[in-house]
C-alpha cells in the first residue's frame, strides 16, 4: 500500500507542469563584440562610423507580445532607467517596434552612426542617426571631451486595455522594467 502511494506521488510530480514565471528578456550583441559597459572604457566611436548591433528579445509571456525598444542617450551624471521607472527625462534617439510570438527570440537590427559632434560651453554634443533616419541631437546631454556617453535601451510592451505602450512587461504584482546600457566615447 505504501509503495503504491510513493509511486503515485512520484508519478504525479513527474507528470505535473513545472512552475514558471513569465518574462521578456533583452540582450544586445555585435559581431565585433561590445566592450565598454563601464565608464572610462576604451569603446570609442568615430564620427561617421557605422555600427551594426543586434537586439535579442526573448518572449516567455505565454502570449504574443508587441514590443518597442526606446533608445535614449545619457552621460555619467544622468539618472538611468531602473526596474520600476524609465528615463523619460533623457533625449529619445529612436524607437523600434516588433511583434514577438510566445516562446521565440527575435533578433532586431540596430544600426547607428554619430553623424557629427559640436562643442558648446566645454561640453560635446552629438547628432546621432539610427537605422538611416534623420539624425537626432543629444542636447541637453553632453559630456566633457566626448567621454562617458551611454546609450540606454528600454523595453516597452503594448497594453491592449490602455491602447498604449507601457514600460517593461506585466509581472505577477507590478510592471517589471527591462533596460540595458552601453557606455562609449565619441571622437
Amino acid at each position: 500500500m505504501s509503495l503504491t502511494a510513493i509511486f503515485s506521488s512520484v508519478t504525479f510530480y513527474a507528470m505535473s507542469a513545472k512552475p514558471s514565471q513569465s518574462f521578456i528578456g533583452l540582450g544586445l550583441y555585435s559581431q565585433r563584440g561590445l566592450q565598454g559597459y563601464i565608464p572610462n572604457s576604451n569603446l570609442t566611436i568615430a564620427t561617421g562610423q557605422n555600427l551594426n548591433w543586434t537586439f535579442a528579445v526573448t518572449n516567455r509571456m505565454n502570449q504574443a507580445e508587441f514590443v518597442m525598444i526606446i533608445t535614449r542617450i545619457g552621460n555619467s551624471s544622468t539618472l538611468t532607467s531602473n526596474a520600476t521607472m524609465p528615463s523619460t527625462t533623457l533625449p529619445q534617439l529612436g524607437a523600434t517596434e516588433q511583434f514577438i510570438n510566445d516562446g521565440e527570440t527575435s533578433r532586431i537590427n540596430f544600426n547607428w552612426t554619430i553623424e557629427s559632434s559640436y562643442q558648446t560651453a566645454g561640453l560635446t554634443y552629438l547628432n546621432v542617426s539610427i537605422d538611416g533616419q534623420q539624425s537626432v541631437n543629444s542636447a541637453p546631454v553632453g559630456t566633457a571631451s566626448g567621454r562617458n556617453f551611454r546609450l540606454i535601451f528600454e523595453l516597452w510592451t503594448f497594453d491592449p486595455v490602455s491602447g498604449s505602450f507601457q514600460y517593461g512587461y506585466p509581472g505577477q504584482t507590478s510592471q517589471v522594467g527591462v533596460w540595458l546600457q552601453v557606455w562609449f566615447n565619441a571622437s
